[in-house]
């Protein structure tokens, strides 16, 4: 009895040990894109506009906006202007210059004090001019007591806005072109807290990360569906995705906990995904990455937001045990 119990534990930890060896296994397709010589910026996001050839860099640690072109790092929007928070979500609408930024209070944020169940969490989604960097409008929600989280979005071709909102009530909210109002536009229990939201070349189908897997939405009718996957693929609690990228009918996805990028091949009905690509996984420059943009067949992406160096009330680690802010770059054909 004692044998056989030695060699089954034997073999168990044999298979947790190729688990794990499984999760750290590396492939590295990326590289350096460029850097930002600020340790504590805390970037979640990255935007680009192709107009001018500038990408954007958002800070949760500043609350602020970085423009960086042909090398040069520029304040484009100052720390906490207009009343901003960190700034999570960013998205360019080049053909109409502007700059969308979701915005949410936050422990990562400096100075940050509120406390989600005495005071309630604020969140926005801020226009701003891409040329200036001037505010044009704000949409806000800050009620007392109330918890809100403004994460990520999406810009369709006629300027329609989509928002998902993941914390308090989750859903996904809209902000129509030439409207002044961010209006509820799905709620459904299929969306567990939503993040990551993309939007097929049609036009006509939103795709929706959250902690429950991926939803697809139909926008005409507001149709909700659960998106199948095959058998043994992750994609739900810590396998959820953070930020999602349509390209050639399938779905870049940014698993952050497990520091892997997939690409999540459509099947023919759009309804489910047929197989799974890896993408990149475990590059050295990885500390928890979050979002980025596609770039004709390449994606740039925040490698290292460094969220874990953080604690809840906010205190940061040291400086000397920061890295810089990297963007990497990977090709996807």
């Amino acid at each position: 009895m004692i044998k056989f119990q030695f060699i089954t534990g034997l073999l168990l930890l044999l298979l947790i040990s190729n688990s794990r060896a499984q999760e750290k296994k590396a492939i590295n397709n990326s590289y350096i894109a460029f850097t930002i010589p600020e340790k504590d910026l805390l970037p979640e996001n990255v935007a680009f506009d192709p107009q001018t050839e500038s990408f954007f860099v958002g800070s949760t640690r500043k609350g602020k906006v970085l423009r960086v072109k042909d090398g040069k790092i520029e304040e484009f929007i100052k720390p906490k202007a207009h009343g901003l928070w960190m700034t999570i979500g960013m998205k360019v609408d080049s053909q109409r210059r502007i700059l969308w930024v979701n915005s949410s209070g936050g422990s990562n944020l400096e100075g940050y004090t509120k406390k989600d169940d005495v005071d309630g969490r604020p969140a926005g989604v801020f226009k701003f001019n891409l040329d200036t960097g001037e505010l044009i409008q704000k949409y806000t929600m800050e009620t007392k007591g109330e918890v809100h989280f403004l994460n990520d979005l999406v810009v369709a071709r006629n300027g329609d806005v989509y928002v998902t909102h993941t914390f308090g009530e989750p859903a996904i909210y809209k902000i129509a072109n030439g409207s002044d109002e961010l209006e509820l536009f799905v709620k459904d229990e299929i969306i567990m807290y939503p993040n990551g939201i993309t939007i097929a070349d049609n036009q006509r189908v939103l795709f929706v990360a959250h902690a429950e897997g991926l939803a697809r939405i139909d926008i005409p009718d507001k149709k909700v569906t659960a998106l199948s996957v095959p058998e043994g693929v992750k994609v739900s609690r810590r396998e959820s995705m953070d930020g999602l990228y349509y390209y050639k009918w399938s779905l870049i996805g940014m698993q952050s906990d497990l520091a892997t990028i997939n690409r999540y091949y459509l099947n023919d009905e759009g309804d489910g995904i047929d197989r799974v690509e890896v993408v990149e996984k475990n590059h050295p420059m990885m500390d928890y990455p979050t979002t980025g943009a596609i770039i004709g067949s390449t994606f740039y992406y925040i490698a290292n937001s460094q969220f874990p160096r953080i604690s809840d009330d906010g205190v940061l680690i040291p400086m000397d045990q920061l890295y810089e802010p990297v963007v990497l770059k990977v090709e996807l054909e």
